[in-house]
C-alpha cells in the first residue's frame, strides 16, 4: 500500500513543468523557425527554384509543421489559468515561459520517421511544432506560477501580483507658515486642503507651536 502511494505520488509530481527563462524559450523558438525555414526552402526547390513565391512557400511550410492550438484563459478573483490541448507532444518537448503580462509556449516533437500524414504525405520526415504567445489582462506573480502537463493537457496557474503600495501625501498646517507635508503609506494622494493627520510623534511639535503663539 505504501509502495503504491509512493508510485502515485511520483507519477503526479512528474506532470509538473519547470518554467523556463525568456532567453531559453527564445533559443527553443529559434529551432522552431529554423525548421519552418528549412521546409519552406524544400518547397522552393520542389517548385524548380522559381522566385516570387517566398511568402506562399513560408505559409505552406507553417501549415504543414505548426500545430494549431487553442488556449482557454480563465480569470478568478486571485489568479489566471491557461489551459490547452496538445496531443502528440510529450512533457519534455514543451517549453513554458512567463513574464508579468505575457505567457509564451513553444513545442517541438522529434521527427516522425515512420509515420506519414494523409494531408501532407511528404511531411513524415518533419517534426511537429507549436508556438503561442498570450497577452495577460493583468500582472501575475512569477514566483508563485505553476505549470503542469498530463495526457496531452497543459495547464498554467498564475496567481495575480499583489498591487503595489502607493503613497498618501498629507499637508499638516501649523508646522510652518506655508505648511509642510508628511508622507504616509496609503492608497492615494491628498492635497493641501486635506485634514491634518497628527500622530503621537507630532503632538509635542503641535504643543510647542501653540505655546509660542500665546507668547
Amino acid at each position: 500500500m505504501t509502495h503504491r502511494s509512493s508510485l502515485e505520488s511520483s507519477i503526479q509530481s512528474s506532470t509538473d513543468l519547470n518554467l523556463v527563462s525568456v532567453h531559453e524559450l527564445f533559443e527553443h523558438t529559434q529551432d522552431v523557425f529554423n525548421l519552418i525555414a528549412r521546409r519552406a526552402f524544400e518547397i522552393f526547390e520542389s517548385r524548380g527554384h522559381v522566385h516570387g513565391n517566398d511568402r506562399e512557400d513560408w505559409f505552406l511550410a507553417e501549415s504543414e509543421l505548426l500545430t494549431s492550438v487553442k488556449f482557454h484563459l480563465s480569470e478568478s478573483g486571485e489568479q489566471l489559468t491557461a489551459r490547452a490541448e496538445l496531443p502528440g507532444f510529450h512533457r519534455q518537448e514543451i517549453k513554458v515561459s512567463l513574464e508579468p503580462r505575457r505567457l509564451s509556449v513553444s513545442g517541438k516533437t522529434e521527427p516522425l520517421e515512420n509515420q506519414q500524414s494523409e494531408k501532407h504525405p511528404h511531411s513524415h520526415r518533419h517534426a511537429q511544432l507549436m508556438f503561442r504567445v498570450i497577452d495577460l489582462p493583468c500582472e501575475v506573480d512569477l514566483t508563485k506560477a505553476k505549470a503542469s502537463f498530463n495526457d496531452g493537457r497543459l495547464e498554467v496557474v498564475m496567481p495575480k501580483a499583489a498591487p503595489a503600495k502607493s503613497l498618501r501625501v498629507v499637508t499638516e498646517p501649523g508646522l510652518s507658515a506655508e505648511g509642510e507635508t508628511a508622507v504616509h503609506e496609503a492608497g492615494g494622494i491628498e492635497g493641501a486642503g486635506s485634514p491634518a493627520v497628527v500622530t503621537g510623534a507630532n503632538k509635542p511639535i503641535a504643543k510647542a507651536h501653540a505655546a509660542s503663539s500665546r507668547k
